[in-house]
């Protein structure tokens, strides 16, 4: 297409048109109507921002009726509503931009960052553009997840959908603790990893996928037991421990630790179609493990998921639950599972909770 900003304006234009007409001497005036939270993305060069709903009473901002104005909108819907609207009121050489931001971004056109908001670079803002619009994350929130610091204890059941969701959702640092090898009866339920990883260290192996999944966050795998000699230097550093274990030991060796470190730590655990999850945080005024359970089980004194099996769904349910409150926690939002135990029966389809109240005699917290 050869338009003359002279000439009358078409309705829409493309998008390689408009990148012309932004290089000429006298370019068009560019307004962007979308809403603020949609602003994540990026928007023109020399853009001017007056969402739809307050173009009526923002024309001052447009320049006058004989000059070029190109409109545009996240997709080029509303922005031809905006131009139908300019021209009613004698803006008629106003145009839509065909397809909005979104083409001219496929197009491979260039965007500057919203003045104001240049702390995410373009690469974060389309990975994580479904948390930038949510009100209670937003750039502010992807930050915080950015520089959060989680460690996941045991890469089995629980740690395989709780890693890939955290990496997933932009968790700066995922540390992942695990001396186990991948067996063929994990893959039913151990979603990181795949039939050819078979007889590799698990850590290594969801390192791997983690940063296939998220190449801009750093994945750390230790292929160790968690054992008393090194707790304190894992748990150490971390914002929060997601706790996968399989034994009561490691359990409480970590929920020690954490009391000691103040740091939280969301608990779950499978039983066959059945599965439980809460967050111990003593620190913030709530319970931990040992509330619940002064002393450890004896091991053996309980069947394993080898002995008594699980439904293979259920630590993904659980593992993504646990994920969640570690998400809401580096968050700081929203009502935390701290003293409340969340009971799931998969073949009832029910939840339900059961408060754990703090221990006044506990002998880790009190």
């Amino acid at each position: 297409m050869d338009q003359n900003l002279s000439d009358p304006m078409p309705l829409g234009v493309d998008p390689a048109e408009v990148a012309t007409w932004l290089k000429e001497e006298i370019a068009p005036r560019v307004i962007d109507v979308r809403e603020s939270s949609e602003l994540f993305t990026g928007i023109l060069p020399g853009a001017i921002h007056v969402p739809l709903a307050q173009l009526p009473g923002q024309v001052t901002q447009l320049p006058d009726k004989n000059s070029p104005v190109v409109i545009y909108c996240q997709k080029g819907i509303r922005s031809v509503h905006a131009v139908e609207w300019l021209r009613e009121q004698g803006w008629y050489r106003s145009t839509s931009l065909i397809g909005g931001i979104e083409a001219w971004s496929r197009a491979d056109h260039p965007v500057v960052v919203e003045p104001g908001e240049d702390r995410l670079d373009a690469e974060d803002r389309a990975r994580y553009a479904r948390h930038l619009t949510i009100p209670e994350v937003g750039i502010e929130g992807q930050e915080r997840l950015l520089a959060g610091r989680v460690l996941i204890v045991g890469g089995g059941g629980l740690g395989s959908p709780a890693a890939l969701y955290l990496a997933a959702a932009g968790v700066g640092k995922i540390t992942i603790v695990d001396d186990d090898v991948v067996e063929v009866s994990n893959l039913q339920r151990q979603v990181l990893y795949r039939t050819n990883e078979i007889g590799q260290s698990k850590a290594l192996a969801a390192a791997n996928t983690l940063r296939s999944l998220n190449p801009t966050i750093e994945i750390e795998a230790i292929s160790q037991r968690v054992v008393d000699e090194n707790v304190a230097d894992l748990v150490a550093d971390h914002d929060v421990i997601l706790d996968g274990a399989d034994n009561f030991y490691t359990r409480f060796l970590v929920n020690d630790e954490c009391v000691k470190q103040r740091i939280p730590a969301v608990h779950g655990s499978v039983y066959r179609f059945e599965g439980q999850v809460t967050v111990f945080d003593p620190a913030h005024s709530g319970p931990c493990l040992r509330c619940l359970h002064p002393v450890a089980p004896p091991e053996g004194s309980c069947a394993s998921c080898a002995e008594a099996g699980v439904l293979g769904v259920i630590p993904g349910i659980v593992g993504t639950i646990q994920a969640t409150e570690t998400v809401k926690l580096l968050l700081r939002r929203g009502n935390i599972l701290r003293g409340r135990l969340l009971l799931i029966d998969a073949l009832a389809a029910s939840f339900r909770e059961i408060e754990i109240p703090i221990d006044p005699n506990c002998p880790c917290c009190k």
